[in-house]
């Protein structure tokens, strides 16, 4: 018996969704503890990081390009449609979308506290700057691949216990040695604790549970902070965390890890120049005198001492005699010289390998050697132009965003601007260049309009339909009398209107000549007076019209 289909109704979905991925880095809901290879814990890569010159001028070099110019506030757009929250970033008179007039500007006053906040005070007791703050996060990028933003608030709570309203008060940088992650077992933040705002040193693993300590509502736990052994604990909207190279669900990869055995053998190698520069450093080597007269010897070289001490450039002079006539003198070599064991190339690798894993060129670590001939200046800074490039897009579409929310902002958007200034001259001749090619193209026939970022679209007319083209084209061409004259045609109507129609003359036309007589077929006028006989009448008559 076939199965009877069932008839569709609203009942028969059910809801379903695709599973979330697991992580193998959540090991467990709640804290996410740092995964440390080979037992490299935070602190020791820091030192690492602070002990290495190479890596140390490559992120100040990369930090100064970054934060050189600054931060800026600039609109998100020209205008905005309130009817149907289209943002324009030219200004228009009409909405692109739903052409409504009702357009408006960003508004001033939403950036004025942010803006105070940022630029004319400190914006932590610690009295650092906003800028300050924004270099040691980018330090903690460059060697950990983890920072943390801290937003200290004060919040307006109403009758309820919920949160109204909140204020920004302070800004800091968190460590990110002593931060861990709070989430769940899909890697989602926020896991089961949950801590109330005005006692976080209390956490619950029940939602619904109010704090023991004044009854008020708790929220989840995102971050921790676990230093001088107490924990604090911070909810949603207090912490952005973000990486640079190694973004994922929960923590970066240092890339001082990476580049541990550069770094360290780096370091060795500038200790191994340290102790041969100093008295603690092993001898180069040793002479080796055969003789049976050690008190000789002795006494010898001690008296060279003394005149060494009061002439640096003295050279000793010693004669051994031996009973068989025989001696020797033997160098017994302990170490080799820098050149013998190529010191310079090793470290010049080392030191390249280190500054392409961050972008940074020879010509930006005071190395002039790279320098002209075929070693493109240009193309090392567009590299690390490249670089600083992506380090600002980490804030601008991360840090920035995040920070302009909680402030409560929507018309304005903090960016930094790029390391290079753009050059303008360049970006007004190829506007000039556009502005040709489309007069151009409208002198073709096409239409040329504007969009509402600037750019201009071409649109080819549809052809127009003359009426009454069929009647036309029996009717014989009126020619102008007037045409080829002096005479203008409004000129030509105010003498209509006064009753004086110029003559062809007084038009510049020249007068008709008059046509030609015909030829007399009779005798000539030179024979007037004359006898008819004595004149030349050689006519032919033949040319006559009427015939003989």
């Amino acid at each position: 018996m076939p199965e009877e289909k069932r008839r569709f109704s609203i009942v028969n979905f059910f809801r379903k969704s695709t599973p979330v991925p697991a992580d193998r880095e959540v090991y467990q809901m709640g804290i996410q503890e740092r995964h440390h290879p080979l037992m490299m814990t935070g602190p020791i890569v820091y030192h690492v990081a602070d002990s290495s010159v190479i890596l140390r001028t490559c992120i100040t070099q990369l930090k100064n390009e970054i934060f050189r110019r600054g931060y800026e506030w600039a609109p998100k757009f020209a205008v905005k449609c309130k009817d149907c929250g289209k943002e324009h970033d030219q200004p228009v008179k009409q909405c692109a979308e739903c052409d409504s007039t009702n357009l408006i500007k960003p508004n001033k006053d939403q950036k004025k506290y942010a803006d105070s906040f940022m630029n004319h005070a400190y914006v932590n007791e610690s009295e650092q700057m906003f800028i300050d703050v924004l270099k040691e996060l980018e330090d903690d990028l460059n060697i950990m691949d983890d920072a943390y933003l801290v937003l200290v608030k004060e919040y307006f709570i109403d009758g309820n216990s919920n949160i109204r309203a909140h204020k920004i008060k302070q800004v800091y940088r968190a460590d990110p040695v002593t931060m861990a992650i709070v989430c769940d077992d899909e890697g989602n933040k926020g896991g089961d604790t949950y801590t109330c705002i005005h006692h976080r040193e209390v956490t619950t693993s029940d939602p619904h549970e109010k704090c023991p300590e004044c009854g008020g509502d708790t929220y989840p736990v995102h971050y921790t902070n676990r230093a001088h052994g107490y924990q604090q604990n911070f909810i949603k909207g207090e912490v952005l965390h973000f990486s640079k190279y190694s973004p994922s669900r929960l923590y970066g990869t240092s890339p001082v890890i990476t580049l541990w055995n550069h770094l360290t053998t780096l370091i060795a190698m500038e200790n191994y120049i340290n102790q041969a520069y100093t008295k603690a450093r092993m001898p180069k080597g040793l002479l080796a005198v055969q003789t049976r007269n050690i008190e000789s010897m002795k006494t010898f070289w001690r008296g060279v001492k003394e005149k060494m001490e009061q002439d640096a450039h003295f050279i000793p002079v010693m004669g051994i005699e031996a009973e068989n006539g025989r001696g020797s003198v033997e160098w017994v070599k302990f170490m080799d010289s820098l050149k013998e064991m190529d010191y310079i190339s090793v470290k010049e690798d080392l030191r390249d390998r280190v500054a392409a894993f961050y972008g940074v060129s020879k010509i930006f670590m005071a190395d002039n050697s790279a320098s002209g001939g075929l070693n493109n200046e240009g193309m090392q800074i567009l590299v690390t132009n490249r670089a600083v490039e992506m380090a600002q897009n980490v804030y601008n579409k991360y840090v920035f965003p995040f920070l302009v929310k909680q402030f409560g902002i929507t018309d304005w958007k903090l960016v930094l601007p790029p390391s290079e200034e753009e050059d303008e001259i360049a970006v007004m001749r190829k506007r000039e260049i556009e502005v040709n090619i489309a007069g151009q193209i409208k002198n073709l026939g096409f239409e040329v309009d504007m969009d509402d970022e600037g750019n201009f679209t071409f649109k080819k007319p549809e052809p127009k339909e003359q009426e009454g083209v069929e009647g036309e084209e029996d009717k014989p061409i009126e020619s102008d009398p007037y045409a080829g004259t002096d005479i203008d045609q409004s000129q030509l109507g105010q003498m209509m209107e006064a009753g004086t129609r110029p003559t062809a003359t007084e038009a510049g036309q020249p007068e008709k000549v008059k046509s030609k007589p015909k030829m007399s077929v009779g005798p000539p006028n030179r024979s007037k007076g004359l006898p008819r006989d004595a004149a030349n009448n050689n006519v032919d008559r033949r040319t006559e019209r009427g015939g003989i």
